[in-house]
């Protein structure tokens, strides 16, 4: 038996590329738009060898109480509710490690509130 899912997830791939010194995190998408409350947000890190620096995978510039629930599922995945209460766009950072080094590499997406 399945159980639907009622509310919307969104999905931002997180990628690091070596060619570049320090290597370079990107996302894809490089924003979403989420519309409405308690919606999903899932970070799905991609690339072998590094992991989400497990004390603050994901920091916000301003204090924000839309997203009041932070989830590492795993060294790699990680998943955070947004109550998506006012209209913002919203500026974090995904902060990965290096798992051979230590080195720590930041990126920093955007999230834009617009409650319906």
């Amino acid at each position: 038996m399945t159980t639907p899912i009622d509310k919307p997830v969104f999905t931002f791939t997180v990628n690091v590329s070596d060619a570049t010194d320090p290597p370079t995190v990107t996302t894809v998408p490089a924003a979403i738009t989420v519309g409405t409350s308690n919606g999903l947000i899932e970070f799905d890190l991609a690339t072998p060898g590094y992991s989400f620096d497990p004390a603050t995978p994901i920091v916000f510039n301003e204090p924000t109480t839309d997203f009041p629930d932070l989830w590492a599922v795993s060294a790699t995945q990680v998943f955070m509710r947004d109550r998506c209460t006012k209209a913002a766009t919203l500026n974090f950072n995904i902060n990965v490690v290096e798992d051979s080094s230590g080195r720590c590499l930041s990126h920093d997406p955007q999230i834009k509130n617009d409650p319906e």
